[in-house]
């Protein structure tokens, strides 16, 4: 069954979906699917879908960039915290070594 026209106009097709908002994120996916894409014949609805893919975009390239910049600082904590535990490990275990 394809999408016919009066569905673009019900929610959750096209005009009845905002776009998502900045930093909504979490692995969502466009609401917009395959199937609906195929089913378009007009040039002004495949354009409509063409601009709200596009915004999409965006928001899903800015979240990208945000996780991108906090990646070192991300991974510099985790050699530090595995420093912190290994160093505090250390003594227990030399202490269970010397009773073999």
């Amino acid at each position: 069954m394809g999408t016919k026209m009066a569905d673009l106009d019900s929610p959750p097709k096209l005009s009845g979906v905002q776009l998502p908002s900045e930093g909504v994120g979490g692995g969502r996916c466009s609401e917009i699917s395959a199937e609906l894409i195929r089913s378009l014949t007009e040039l002004q609805e495949l354009e409509a879908v063409y601009e709200r893919l596009c915004g999409e975009e965006k928001v899903v390239e800015r979240e990208l960039d945000a996780l991108l910049e906090q990646q070192n600082t991300i991974e510099s904590k985790m050699v530090t915290l595995h420093r912190m535990g290994t160093a505090s490990i250390r003594p227990f275990r030399e202490l269970m070594t010397s009773w073999t």
